[in-house]
């Protein structure tokens, strides 16, 4: 009876409780058109969205072409020679903690095949889904448009990374948040896994902790079980442990790795901090050069950011998750990293819906909001922002999905399928630069010769050992000091040749352009000149 160990789908109160008015007037419309009464059927089928969502990402994660930051993980779960290089490969990864090398490693042993990590990620994902629309408090209209966003459609669902651990481990936590009051190990042991999962579940993790923290501290109804909230607590101080040893790099590269933190006040730094807290709510980045783009955009991630402060006044301890979280990810963009990526900032987007999920578990203390005629007018405004917000997040979704249909995330499946077709997967290849490499030697399944090393190898670890930037020119160097060893040379390039190919006979085979990353392959062969 395994569905006992789950709470039920909430049916009263909060979120789910106020009247569908959106879903059940868009489903009257549908419905007084008779070649779209399917489509009214679909919105009100018990389990239509996390099926559609399941197959449509299905083909769009079998479509997907792995770039190298998908496919460097498996390389280092490939091609770790031992347990021990393995732990000192992932220490060395970039920041990343090392629950998801860890699961890459069984997915290797178990399969042998890349295309298996795009499965169990794409599993991943619908659980995500599935937990949304069977135990989330949002209205059915609202589950739709949040299932098909950005994140759970298309950036944890199609590209395998660490992300889509963290987003499940977040939404578990938030299902089983009732599950305190009888044992706090099941949140002690997903809060675990979220901290392990990256550095944005670490910091969500803590504040998760610390709310926990607050609430038995501040609530005396709370159950106290010390055996269990000792027990708990270690759990979780042993997983932020083990997640800040793998994050933090080791001595020997510490200070490069680290690099520099912003530690005075910058108003412009703050501006683009929360330029990003309005790219994860909006999934539109500010102009970080114009100071126009940067004030409105800030004022509206403020705004926001204030609207849901007053829809979670009523539940303190959602309302001090929400703060926490936003307060730790914004700290850390403003101090270290000033992310780029959607997958990054918009885990602000995240921490906005595990804090509603979390405040539906909570009784308004009061009836009526602080600010009276105020508040009431607020919660109109706010209804109106998450929408807004779940619209550019569909928005979001549906384009990139559809663009990663049309157009490769990486050329090096291509590259890889016309080497395999033409038989040269077996010639002997100097491949440069090394980090673009990484798709072309998952999918052929071997290392190759990397000049920036001048070795063998496959994945890129930009912090461990001899590694250095080269120059077109320093690779046709090192192939003409191979060539004394060798008849000819496959030559793999990320860029069109350009250096001067003296004493060198060079023959154009094949290029790869078409690709949304920059992982273009440029295949030449390399001969001692006549």
């Amino acid at each position: 009876m395994c569905y006992l160990l789950l709470p039920q789908a909430p049916s009263g109160g909060g979120l789910a409780s106020q009247y569908d008015w959106v879903g059940s007037f868009w489903v009257s419309i549908l419905l007084t058109l008779r070649p779209l009464r399917p489509l009214a059927t679909l919105y009100r089928s018990a389990w239509a969205l996390p099926v559609l969502v399941a197959v449509l990402g299905l083909i769009g994660v079998l479509n997907h072409s792995m770039w190298r930051d998908e496919m460097n993980v498996w390389l280092i779960a490939r091609d770790s020679a031992s347990w021990g290089e393995l732990i000192e490969n992932i220490h060395y990864d970039r920041a990343h903690p090392g629950l998801w090398h860890l699961l890459v490693v069984g997915l290797y042993h178990s399969f042998g095949n890349p295309v298996a990590m795009q499965i169990f990620h794409w599993l991943l994902g619908v659980g995500s889904v599935v937990l949304i629309w069977v135990f989330s408090p949002f209205r059915r209209w609202q589950k739709w448009l949040l299932c098909f966003g950005y994140l759970p459609f298309y950036e944890h669902m199609l590209i395998a990374r660490n992300y889509a651990v963290g987003m499940l481990a977040l939404f578990a936590i938030c299902t089983l948040w009732p599950w305190r009051r009888r044992s706090y190990l099941p949140l002690a042991l997903l809060i675990t896994l979220l901290a392990n999962s990256n550095v944005y579940g670490l910091l969500i993790a803590i504040a998760l902790g610390l709310t926990l923290g607050i609430e038995l501290i501040t609530d005396v109804t709370m159950p106290r079980r010390w055996l269990d909230i000792g027990t708990s607590a270690i759990i979780i101080l042993i997983g932020c442990g083990i997640s800040l040893y793998f994050i933090l790099p080791p001595s020997d590269v510490a200070d490069q790795a680290l690099g520099t933190y912003v530690t005075g006040f910058d108003l412009k730094q703050l501006l683009k901090t929360l330029g990003r807290l309005f790219a994860g709510y909006y999934t539109i980045i500010p102009d970080g050069s114009r100071y126009v783009d940067l004030i409105l955009c800030a004022a509206i991630a403020l705004g926001s950011a204030g609207l849901v402060v007053l829809r979670l006044v009523r539940q303190p301890y959602a309302l001090s998750f929400y703060l926490l979280a936003n307060g730790l990810i914004l700290a850390f963009t403003y101090a270290k990293f000033m992310p780029s990526a959607v997958r990054h900032f918009g885990n602000l987007y995240l921490v906005l819906l595990a804090a509603l999920w979390i405040a539906h578990h909570y009784p308004p203390r009061t009836k009526l909001s602080p600010l009276g005629r105020w508040g009431l007018r607020s919660r109109r405004w706010y209804g109106h922002m998450l929408a807004t917000i779940l619209v550019f997040h569909l928005g979001a979704g549906l384009y990139f999905f559809t663009t990663d249909l049309r157009v490769p995330y990486s050329a090096g499946r291509a590259a890889a399928a016309y080497m395999r077709q033409t038989g040269l997967e077996n010639e002997f290849i100097v491949a440069s630069r090394d980090a673009q490499m990484a798709s072309l030697s998952g999918y052929l399944g071997r290392p190759f010769y990397y000049p920036e090393r001048q070795a063998t190898g496959s994945y890129t670890l930009f912090f461990k050992g001899r590694r250095q930037e080269v120059e077109q020119s320093e690779v046709l160097t090192q192939a003409r000091e191979l060539l004394l060893q060798q008849d000819k040379i496959l030559l793999v390039l990320s860029d069109e040749l350009a250096a001067d190919t003296l004493g060198l006979a060079v023959e154009p085979i094949r290029d790869f352009q078409e690709s949304w990353q920059d992982e273009q392959y440029y295949l030449y062969w390399l001969s001692q000149a006549s």
